[in-house]
């Protein structure tokens, strides 16, 4: 099995909070599976990432790649500890309720806030562009947006396209913050949000508050509610530094760091606390992690399939042909180039006499 996801910004492993998600859930399982930080969304099944290969088949988006993966009988530990099969199905029960709880109460105004308000959907399409190969990184964005829209058609009642002060979002803006704060009460006095391991509902938030707290966007409301909050900050550094200690990528330092040593580092995966005490290189220089169970993470440094030598040759071929003639059609559409006509046969180009100049004859 093979995940792509997008590559991190800011210390985290991801800047996509669905990938941050995936990756903090494949974590906490120990599964031994492949990440690739270099996909790219176009190749995906529905235009986004995260997307798995398994079997030769493609499966795209969280939810779907969840479902494989606990066919494989990969999650994270079951943190009640019980061996009553009715205690537990009652845990599952109150996990899946807590996870429900917070889609339905933060992720319509998270989405909103990436991809709707106007004052930050320019800051959001810079760091997906900066992280999808061209030419897609004109097209794939756009998919978020189409997204956000029918969420915001369907429970608020108004277009992306209308105008700024027909988007209510107060609604979805207080159950955020409620939502928010029951969150930073259960943290309160626990290390993770049930009991003493972290399960899906720890990956689900992780996801979500890590890219809240950490991109920068000139409206970001809810970073502000989360740094008021120490307890959600405390949360989201001890995961990552726990967890993607290797993982998470800042442009910045690996640029520094490539100008210093004429080398770009690789990401590596580290020990958790709840790995075995040890780990392993692979021939080709990339650090895994051993499991409990004796399963590895790879970092994997592969190309996606969708994206060899002949593929990108092809899309520079493609990219070429749309530029070529987007400015044919803007030459015409502008009279600079005026098309063969019956009066004008054989003629590709046609000016206009004007009739202006003068005699030199007189």
């Amino acid at each position: 099995m093979e995940i792509f996801v997008y590559r991190g910004e800011w210390g985290l492993p991801s800047i996509d909070f669905e990938c941050n998600r995936l990756l903090a859930y494949l974590k906490f399982s120990g599964a031994k599976v492949t990440i690739n930080f270099n996909g790219n969304p176009f190749s995906s099944p529905n235009g986004m990432l995260p997307y798995m290969i398994a079997d030769g088949k493609k499966i795209a988006g969280y939810g779907r790649i969840v479902e494989h993966l606990a066919a494989a009988l990969i999650g994270p530990p079951n943190a009640n500890r019980t061996t009553n099969a009715g205690d537990e199905s009652q845990h599952a029960t109150r996990i899946n309720g807590h996870m429900q709880y917070v889609q339905e109460n933060l992720h319509p105004y998270v989405m909103y806030m990436l991809w709707g308000d106007p004052k930050n959907v320019d800051t959001t399409r810079t760091v997906y562009a900066k992280r999808i190969p061209i030419p897609f990184n004109f097209y794939c964005p756009r998919k978020y947006v189409l997204r956000t829209n029918d969420i915001t058609q369907s429970l608020a009642g108004f277009s992306l396209e209308d105008s700024i002060e027909f988007h209510d979002v107060s609604e979805f803006q207080h159950n955020a913050k409620t939502c928010l704060n029951w969150i930073a009460t259960k943290l309160e006095d626990n290390r993770w949000f049930v009991g003493d391991q972290p399960t899906e509902v720890d990956a689900m938030l992780y996801g979500y508050l890590s890219v809240l707290l950490k991109l920068t966007l000139p409206n970001n409301v809810l970073q502000n509610h989360i740094r008021q909050c120490p307890k959600l900050m405390q949360y989201v550094d001890r995961t990552t530094t726990t967890y993607f200690a290797k993982e998470g990528f800042n442009s910045f330092t690996a640029t520094r760091s490539s100008n210093g040593t004429g080398s770009q580092k690789k990401s590596s995966y580290t020990e958790t606390p709840n790995d075995a005490s040890s780990s392993s290189s692979s021939a080709g220089g990339e650090r895994s992690e051993k499991s409990g169970n004796d399963a590895k993470f790879h970092t994997g440094q592969q190309q996606d399939p969708d994206d060899g030598p002949k593929e990108r040759r092809k899309r520079y071929i493609l990219s070429g042909l749309v530029a070529t003639v987007a400015m044919v059609g803007f030459a015409v559409l502008n009279g600079i180039l005026t098309l063969p006509s019956e009066g004008n046969r054989g003629n590709f180009i046609h000016y206009d006499d004007p009739g202006d100049y003068d005699d030199d004859d007189n």
